[in-house]
Protein backbone atom coordinates (compact mmCIF):
# COMPACT_ATOMS: atom_id res chain seq x y z
CA UNK A 1 0.00 0.00 0.00
CA UNK A 2 1.28 3.37 -1.00
CA UNK A 3 1.24 6.18 1.28
CA UNK A 4 1.40 9.48 -0.21
CA UNK A 5 2.99 11.91 2.98
CA UNK A 6 2.28 14.79 1.10
CA UNK A 7 -1.06 15.18 1.32
CA UNK A 8 -0.54 15.10 4.85
CA UNK A 9 -1.09 18.47 6.69
CA UNK A 10 -1.35 19.68 10.55
CA UNK A 11 -4.64 21.65 10.76
CA UNK A 12 -3.52 25.37 11.68
CA UNK A 13 -5.05 25.11 14.85
CA UNK A 14 -2.60 22.71 16.20
CA UNK A 15 -0.03 23.74 14.56
CA UNK A 16 -0.16 26.91 16.72
CA UNK A 17 -1.29 25.39 19.74
CA UNK A 18 1.89 23.43 19.54
CA UNK A 19 4.21 26.47 19.02
CA UNK A 20 2.32 27.99 21.56
CA UNK A 21 2.96 25.19 24.15
CA UNK A 22 6.44 24.63 23.02
CA UNK A 23 7.22 28.69 23.17
CA UNK A 24 5.53 28.93 26.98
CA UNK A 25 7.88 25.79 27.98
CA UNK A 26 10.78 27.60 26.83
CA UNK A 27 9.77 30.54 28.25
CA UNK A 28 9.08 28.84 31.64
CA UNK A 29 12.59 27.06 31.34
CA UNK A 30 14.15 30.84 30.98
CA UNK A 31 12.63 32.20 33.66
CA UNK A 32 13.09 28.96 35.88
CA UNK A 33 16.91 30.02 34.99
CA UNK A 34 16.71 33.24 35.53
CA UNK A 35 15.04 32.73 39.15
CA UNK A 36 17.72 30.11 40.22
CA UNK A 37 20.27 32.49 39.14
CA UNK A 38 18.74 35.49 40.95
CA UNK A 39 18.06 33.47 44.17
CA UNK A 40 21.97 32.56 44.01
CA UNK A 41 22.91 36.08 43.79
CA UNK A 42 20.49 36.76 46.48
CA UNK A 43 21.68 34.32 48.75
CA UNK A 44 25.54 35.55 48.26
CA UNK A 45 24.06 39.39 48.87
CA UNK A 46 22.63 37.95 52.33
CA UNK A 47 26.01 36.34 52.91
CA UNK A 48 27.54 39.29 52.23
CA UNK A 49 25.62 41.92 54.04
CA UNK A 50 25.94 39.61 56.78
CA UNK A 51 30.02 39.05 56.74
CA UNK A 52 30.11 42.48 56.97
CA UNK A 53 27.30 43.05 60.19
CA UNK A 54 29.72 40.52 61.83
CA UNK A 55 32.50 42.16 61.04
CA UNK A 56 31.26 45.54 62.97
CA UNK A 57 29.56 43.77 65.90
CA UNK A 58 32.24 41.02 66.69
CA UNK A 59 34.33 43.98 68.38
CA UNK A 60 31.55 44.59 70.46
CA UNK A 61 30.53 41.87 71.12
CA UNK A 62 33.88 40.12 72.06
CA UNK A 63 34.56 42.91 74.12
CA UNK A 64 31.10 42.17 75.84
CA UNK A 65 31.79 38.77 76.32
CA UNK A 66 35.61 39.17 77.89
CA UNK A 67 35.05 42.29 79.91
CA UNK A 68 31.36 41.48 81.72
CA UNK A 69 30.04 38.04 80.73
CA UNK A 70 33.11 35.82 81.45
CA UNK A 71 34.40 37.52 84.16
CA UNK A 72 30.27 37.34 85.72
CA UNK A 73 30.61 33.32 84.93
CA UNK A 74 34.06 33.30 86.86
CA UNK A 75 32.17 35.15 89.55
CA UNK A 76 29.81 32.39 89.98
CA UNK A 77 32.75 30.28 89.80
CA UNK A 78 34.59 31.59 92.78
CA UNK A 79 31.91 31.70 94.97
CA UNK A 80 31.36 28.59 95.97
CA UNK A 81 35.05 28.23 96.97
CA UNK A 82 37.63 29.06 99.81
CA UNK A 83 40.26 30.83 97.80
CA UNK A 84 43.02 33.39 98.48
CA UNK A 85 43.08 34.73 94.81
CA UNK A 86 46.48 33.95 94.29
CA UNK A 87 47.52 29.79 95.54
CA UNK A 88 46.53 26.98 92.95
CA UNK A 89 44.76 25.04 95.84
CA UNK A 90 41.01 26.31 96.19
CA UNK A 91 38.69 24.20 98.71
CA UNK A 92 35.06 23.95 97.85
CA UNK A 93 32.52 25.29 100.37
CA UNK A 94 29.17 25.46 98.28
CA UNK A 95 26.86 28.18 99.81
CA UNK A 96 29.09 28.42 102.49
CA UNK A 97 30.27 31.75 101.65
CA UNK A 98 27.01 32.89 101.20
CA UNK A 99 25.82 31.53 104.54
CA UNK A 100 28.85 33.09 106.20
CA UNK A 101 27.25 36.45 104.62
CA UNK A 102 23.83 36.54 105.90
CA UNK A 103 24.57 35.20 109.48
CA UNK A 104 27.80 36.30 110.61
CA UNK A 105 29.20 39.51 108.41
CA UNK A 106 28.19 42.61 110.15
CA UNK A 107 30.74 45.21 108.39
CA UNK A 108 29.44 43.99 105.13
CA UNK A 109 25.56 44.99 106.15
CA UNK A 110 26.96 47.92 107.84
CA UNK A 111 28.31 48.78 104.55
CA UNK A 112 24.98 48.21 102.51
CA UNK A 113 23.52 50.05 105.22
CA UNK A 114 25.87 53.01 104.62
CA UNK A 115 25.65 52.56 101.02
CA UNK A 116 21.50 52.76 100.62
CA UNK A 117 21.93 55.83 102.84
CA UNK A 118 24.51 57.32 101.00
CA UNK A 119 22.21 56.80 97.72
CA UNK A 120 19.22 58.02 99.23
CA UNK A 121 20.53 61.33 100.49
CA UNK A 122 23.26 61.74 97.31
CA UNK A 123 20.75 60.77 94.64
CA UNK A 124 17.82 63.49 95.98
CA UNK A 125 20.21 66.53 96.63
CA UNK A 126 22.54 66.01 93.17
CA UNK A 127 19.11 65.76 91.20
CA UNK A 128 17.48 68.86 93.04
CA UNK A 129 20.62 70.78 92.99
CA UNK A 130 21.33 69.95 89.11
CA UNK A 131 17.62 70.53 88.60
CA UNK A 132 17.67 73.90 89.54
CA UNK A 133 20.78 74.67 88.00
CA UNK A 134 20.06 73.88 84.66
CA UNK A 135 16.96 76.04 84.96
CA UNK A 136 19.13 78.90 85.08
CA UNK A 137 21.38 77.86 82.81
CA UNK A 138 18.60 77.43 80.14
CA UNK A 139 17.81 80.82 80.12
CA UNK A 140 19.25 82.98 77.26
CA UNK A 141 21.89 84.52 78.36
CA UNK A 142 25.36 85.59 77.00
CA UNK A 143 26.86 84.31 80.26
CA UNK A 144 25.12 80.70 80.10
CA UNK A 145 28.00 79.35 78.29
CA UNK A 146 30.42 80.22 81.03
CA UNK A 147 28.28 79.07 83.60
CA UNK A 148 27.54 75.88 82.19
CA UNK A 149 31.36 75.36 81.72
CA UNK A 150 31.83 76.44 85.49
CA UNK A 151 29.55 73.77 86.83
CA UNK A 152 31.02 70.78 84.40
CA UNK A 153 34.70 70.97 85.25
CA UNK A 154 34.57 69.10 88.36
CA UNK A 155 32.78 66.35 86.25
CA UNK A 156 36.01 65.78 84.12
CA UNK A 157 38.54 65.48 87.05
CA UNK A 158 39.50 62.72 88.27
CA UNK A 159 37.55 61.57 91.43
CA UNK A 160 41.00 60.85 93.16
CA UNK A 161 42.35 63.99 92.30
CA UNK A 162 39.15 65.69 93.90
CA UNK A 163 39.57 63.60 96.91
CA UNK A 164 42.62 64.93 97.44
CA UNK A 165 41.59 68.28 97.02
CA UNK A 166 39.14 68.26 99.78
CA UNK A 167 41.63 66.22 101.64
CA UNK A 168 43.65 69.28 101.55
CA UNK A 169 40.36 71.70 102.04
CA UNK A 170 38.71 70.02 105.43
CA UNK A 171 42.71 69.72 106.54
CA UNK A 172 44.80 72.65 106.28
CA UNK A 173 42.66 74.33 104.54
CA UNK A 174 39.82 75.00 107.63
CA UNK A 175 42.97 74.95 110.03
CA UNK A 176 44.10 78.21 107.97
CA UNK A 177 40.59 79.62 107.71
CA UNK A 178 39.69 78.72 111.67
CA UNK A 179 43.05 80.63 112.86
CA UNK A 180 42.16 83.56 110.51
CA UNK A 181 38.39 83.67 111.60
CA UNK A 182 38.04 82.04 114.54
CA UNK A 183 34.52 80.55 113.60
CA UNK A 184 34.26 76.85 115.53
CA UNK A 185 32.22 75.69 112.32
CA UNK A 186 36.29 75.74 110.94
CA UNK A 187 36.92 73.67 113.82
CA UNK A 188 35.00 71.07 113.66
CA UNK A 189 36.81 67.59 113.01
CA UNK A 190 34.85 66.91 109.99
CA UNK A 191 36.78 63.64 109.17
CA UNK A 192 36.94 62.10 112.67
CA UNK A 193 33.43 62.09 113.67
CA UNK A 194 30.83 59.62 111.67
CA UNK A 195 28.00 61.68 111.13
CA UNK A 196 30.20 64.35 109.91
CA UNK A 197 32.43 62.40 108.06
CA UNK A 198 29.10 60.74 106.15
CA UNK A 199 28.19 64.43 105.09
CA UNK A 200 31.80 64.96 103.93
CA UNK A 201 31.25 61.85 101.31
CA UNK A 202 27.93 63.30 100.15
CA UNK A 203 29.32 66.63 99.78
CA UNK A 204 32.31 65.89 98.00
CA UNK A 205 30.12 63.62 95.33
CA UNK A 206 27.57 66.21 95.00
CA UNK A 207 30.00 68.96 93.72
CA UNK A 208 31.77 66.38 91.35
CA UNK A 209 28.58 65.47 89.55
CA UNK A 210 26.57 68.36 89.73
CA UNK A 211 27.75 69.75 86.35
CA UNK A 212 26.71 66.23 84.44
CA UNK A 213 23.03 65.74 85.74
CA UNK A 214 22.61 69.61 85.14
CA UNK A 215 23.76 68.84 81.65
CA UNK A 216 21.19 66.40 80.97
CA UNK A 217 18.15 68.68 82.57
CA UNK A 218 18.99 71.27 80.53
CA UNK A 219 18.78 68.90 77.52
CA UNK A 220 15.43 67.98 78.56
CA UNK A 221 14.13 71.55 79.38
CA UNK A 222 15.03 72.75 75.96
CA UNK A 223 13.22 70.05 73.93
CA UNK A 224 10.05 71.32 76.17
CA UNK A 225 7.77 72.53 73.42
CA UNK A 226 7.30 75.91 73.86
CA UNK A 227 3.42 76.10 72.95
CA UNK A 228 2.70 74.08 75.61
CA UNK A 229 4.33 76.28 78.12
CA UNK A 230 2.62 79.64 76.29
CA UNK A 231 -0.71 77.86 76.85
CA UNK A 232 -0.03 77.25 80.08
CA UNK A 233 0.25 80.76 81.15
CA UNK A 234 -2.54 81.75 78.61
CA UNK A 235 -4.64 79.71 80.98
CA UNK A 236 -3.77 81.86 84.05
CA UNK A 237 -0.67 79.68 85.23
CA UNK A 238 2.09 80.55 87.10
CA UNK A 239 6.12 79.90 86.79
CA UNK A 240 5.79 77.48 89.75
CA UNK A 241 3.00 76.05 88.13
CA UNK A 242 3.97 75.97 84.35
CA UNK A 243 7.36 73.80 86.16
CA UNK A 244 5.32 71.56 87.76
CA UNK A 245 2.39 70.91 85.38
CA UNK A 246 4.61 71.02 82.26
CA UNK A 247 8.19 71.06 82.42
CA UNK A 248 8.10 68.24 84.96
CA UNK A 249 6.27 65.81 83.34
CA UNK A 250 8.17 66.62 80.11
CA UNK A 251 11.29 65.91 81.60
CA UNK A 252 10.93 62.76 82.90
CA UNK A 253 12.66 60.24 80.46
CA UNK A 254 15.88 63.10 81.17
CA UNK A 255 14.81 62.83 85.18
CA UNK A 256 15.15 58.31 84.24
CA UNK A 257 18.74 58.95 83.07
CA UNK A 258 19.59 60.92 85.97
CA UNK A 259 17.98 59.07 88.75
CA UNK A 260 19.61 55.78 87.02
CA UNK A 261 23.56 57.44 86.56
CA UNK A 262 23.02 58.65 90.30
CA UNK A 263 22.37 55.47 92.07
CA UNK A 264 24.84 53.74 89.18
CA UNK A 265 27.39 56.46 91.14
CA UNK A 266 26.05 55.56 94.75
CA UNK A 267 26.10 52.30 94.94
CA UNK A 268 29.97 51.59 92.64
CA UNK A 269 31.13 54.26 95.11
CA UNK A 270 35.19 53.46 96.09
CA UNK A 271 37.29 56.29 94.96
CA UNK A 272 36.36 59.00 97.55
CA UNK A 273 36.76 56.13 100.03
CA UNK A 274 39.60 54.43 99.31
CA UNK A 275 41.78 58.11 99.00
CA UNK A 276 39.81 60.43 101.77
CA UNK A 277 38.57 58.19 104.39
CA UNK A 278 39.50 54.91 104.27
CA UNK A 279 36.36 54.01 106.03
CA UNK A 280 36.74 55.39 109.07
CA UNK A 281 36.36 56.62 111.45
CA UNK A 282 35.33 53.31 113.04
CA UNK A 283 34.02 51.91 109.97
CA UNK A 284 31.41 54.60 109.20
CA UNK A 285 31.97 55.40 105.70
CA UNK A 286 32.40 51.67 104.63
CA UNK A 287 30.75 51.53 101.66
CA UNK A 288 30.10 48.07 99.60
CA UNK A 289 32.20 48.19 96.85
CA UNK A 290 35.29 49.40 99.46
CA UNK A 291 34.33 45.85 101.90
CA UNK A 292 34.91 43.86 98.55
CA UNK A 293 38.18 45.41 97.85
CA UNK A 294 39.65 44.61 101.28
CA UNK A 295 38.20 41.18 101.55
CA UNK A 296 39.58 40.40 98.33
CA UNK A 297 42.79 42.37 98.24
CA UNK A 298 43.40 43.03 101.96
CA UNK A 299 42.02 39.66 103.79
CA UNK A 300 42.97 37.92 100.94
CA UNK A 301 39.46 35.91 100.80
CA UNK A 302 38.99 35.98 97.61
CA UNK A 303 35.96 33.49 97.59
CA UNK A 304 33.94 35.41 99.77
CA UNK A 305 34.32 38.22 98.18
CA UNK A 306 32.96 37.29 94.65
CA UNK A 307 30.23 36.03 96.54
CA UNK A 308 29.36 39.42 98.12
CA UNK A 309 29.78 41.14 94.61
CA UNK A 310 27.02 38.39 93.61
CA UNK A 311 24.54 39.13 96.87
CA UNK A 312 25.12 42.81 96.33
CA UNK A 313 24.54 42.73 92.38
CA UNK A 314 21.26 41.20 92.49
CA UNK A 315 20.21 43.70 95.75
CA UNK A 316 21.32 46.35 93.25
CA UNK A 317 18.95 45.02 90.03
CA UNK A 318 15.84 44.85 92.33
CA UNK A 319 16.36 48.41 93.22
CA UNK A 320 17.14 49.42 90.12
CA UNK A 321 14.43 47.76 88.21
CA UNK A 322 11.83 49.44 90.90
CA UNK A 323 13.47 53.10 90.10
CA UNK A 324 13.13 52.48 86.89
CA UNK A 325 9.67 51.43 86.95
CA UNK A 326 8.20 54.43 89.36
CA UNK A 327 10.20 56.76 86.87
CA UNK A 328 8.49 55.61 83.58
CA UNK A 329 5.64 55.33 84.78
CA UNK A 330 5.49 58.46 85.08
CA UNK A 331 7.06 60.07 81.32
CA UNK A 332 4.53 61.25 79.02
CA UNK A 333 5.10 62.08 75.76
CA UNK A 334 4.88 65.44 74.07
Amino acid sequence: MEVNFTSWKIPPDGYRRRKTEFSSKCEDAALGKEIGKGARTLNKKKWKDFLLFALFVFPAVAFVLFATDIPFMMNLYYSVFDWNGIGKSMTFVGLGNFVKIFTNDTLFWKGVKFTLKFAVFYVIIVNVISLVVALIMSKERKSSSIGRAFYYIPYIISLTAISLIWKFIFGAGFEALYSITGWEFFNWSWVGTPKLAFWVVVIMAVWQNVGFYMVNYIAGIIAVPKDLIEAGKIDGANSFQVFLKITVPMIMPAVSICMLTALTFAFKLFDIIMVFTKGGPANSTVSVAYNIYKEAFVNNKYGLATAKSLVFVFFVLIVTAIQLKVTKSREVEA
